[in-house]
């Protein structure tokens, strides 16, 4: 891996910039309207084989889901109170990585540290079984490069992420990590208030996101699906489908993402953040997957694991904190 010794500096003024942008969007996004596109928001990429970031300015939004989300939805029912109560969160500015962390770049781990990461819940084409030859190598299905790397617990991403830190000679201050839940739930979101970010109407699904649909109905006919068609049965490669408002893709599909948070149901506590293993055995995912039905693709939507836990809808994106 080779270091960018010219990747991108974020000035105070760049930055200044973009919270200027980001407030006047985010004023007009609060309708439950068309969705817009925000103003140029800064990149920057550490190494070559690094993910490309996307810095979000510092701001708040409504965490959670709304009553009107689950009109309808008596069989989700149980959902709600994961989801709720829907409150403000703060957030500060931080970088979140503009795609799912690729099967190309994982491999560039495992081939440094000798990683395995051998025994995996895999769709067989029945039913969902563990399979101790299956891994981030062989998911139960083909990928390219390009795919993101599914297989991986949240254990295996913390390998990768102190691997890349490493690699990197990153302080504290500056080190890669997973998004907590807020962050991620604000970046799903960019600015909308919708279930979506495209807007409500899970069929415009297929344009935005890789999730359940006509083409895995197989996967199991009696489960729900969008009524479209986005040519992929399993991952697709990232960036395949329409980003969101601040160009990050693959939010609520493809793969879903551990984030740095213990599990808690519901928001009537403060988060557990801390990165120790011991802290807890649990670990919070957020988006939904290949195999996700529709009522899942919302910004909104909660699920949790054993941290060791490995399913080749499983993957992760990379954050880090932006000083000042």
């Amino acid at each position: 891996m080779k270091i960018n010794k010219n990747c991108h500096e974020i000035t105070i003024v760049g930055k200044l910039l973009g919270l200027v942008i980001l407030s006047l969007v985010a004023i007009a996004a609060m309708a439950d309207g068309p969705m817009t596109q925000v103003g140029q928001l800064d990149h920057f990429r550490d190494c070559d084989g690094c993910s490309e970031m996307v810095v979000l300015p510092s701001g708040k939004y409504m965490m959670g889901a709304t009553k009107a989300e689950f009109e309808g939805q008596d069989k989700y029912s149980y959902m709600y109170i994961d989801e709720t109560p829907r409150h403000e969160e703060p957030i500060n500015s931080f970088a979140i990585a503009k795609f799912n962390v690729t099967r190309k770049q994982f491999a560039i781990f495992a081939r440094e540290t000798g990683f395995q990461g051998k025994g995996c819940e895999i769709f067989n084409g029945k039913a969902w079984i563990t399979d101790a030859s299956a891994g981030w190598q062989n998911p139960g299905f083909r990928q390219t490069d390009n795919d993101p790397v599914v297989c991986v617990s949240w254990d295996d991403a913390q390998k990768y992420i102190g691997w890349l830190n490493s690699k990197l000679h990153k302080t504290t201050e500056t080190a890669y990590r997973l998004p907590t839940e807020a962050e991620w739930e604000y970046a799903a979101r960019a600015g909308t208030v919708t279930a979506a970010y495209w807007g409500n109407n899970p069929q415009d699904q297929c344009k935005y996101e890789n999730a359940r649909d006509e083409s895995a109905r197989f996967l199991d006919p009696a489960a729900d699906h969008a009524s479209c068609t986005d040519g992929y049965i399993y991952t697709a490669p990232v960036g395949t489908f329409k980003p969101n408002p601040w160009g990050l893709y693959d939010m609520l599909g493809n793969a879903e993402q551990w984030v740095e948070d213990c599990v808690m149901v519901g928001y009537g506590g403060p988060p557990n953040l801390s990165s120790a293993q011991d802290s807890c055995k649990s670990r919070a995912l957020r988006g939904t997957s290949w195999a996700g039905i529709p009522f899942a693709v919302r910004s909104a939507s909660r699920a949790g694991m054993a941290v060791s836990t490995r399913e080749s809808n499983y993957g992760f994106r990379l954050a880090r904190s932006i000083q000042p």
